[in-house]
């Protein structure tokens, strides 16, 4: 009896999908306004369309997002309209979201408070449709 056991606890553990996936950043996204935002976030993003000129001539750095995860925040961001001073001056690193590392994505990142962003940071992050 032990051995079925144990042969079907071996068997479930096998067969289950679990995937695990290697990220350079936990990423905490810090809104403007919010006290992470006032005490001042790590780095200031422009996100960018994959068609803009800056995307095109290879000026930003690409970034997959992962999805959620629970780690503790490597870095605060903080995402910049694009007609923000920071964005004219050029402070800000400009960043497209790639959906497929297969696009050559050059970090791959986790959003450590994605329960707490609202639905349109979570779509410009990718994270839902």
């Amino acid at each position: 009896m032990k051995k079925i056991l144990g042969i079907l606890v071996l068997g479930l553990l096998w067969t289950g999908n679990a995937y695990a996936q290697t990220i350079d950043f936990a990423v905490r996204i810090s809104e403007p306004g919010s006290i992470s935002s006032l005490m001042g976030a790590d780095l200031e993003i422009e996100i960018l369309d994959s068609g803009s000129m800056s995307s095109l001539l290879g000026d930003t750095e690409k970034w997959q997002v992962v999805g959620a995860c629970s780690n503790t925040p490597n870095i605060t961001v903080e995402i910049i309209d694009p007609g923000s001073i920071s964005s004219i001056l050029g402070d800000a690193k400009k960043i497209e979201i790639v959906e497929n590392s297969i696009f050559g994505a050059d970090k791959k990142i986790c959003i450590t408070n994605a329960n707490d962003l609202d639905n349109d940071t979570l779509r410009i992050l990718k994270l839902i449709d």
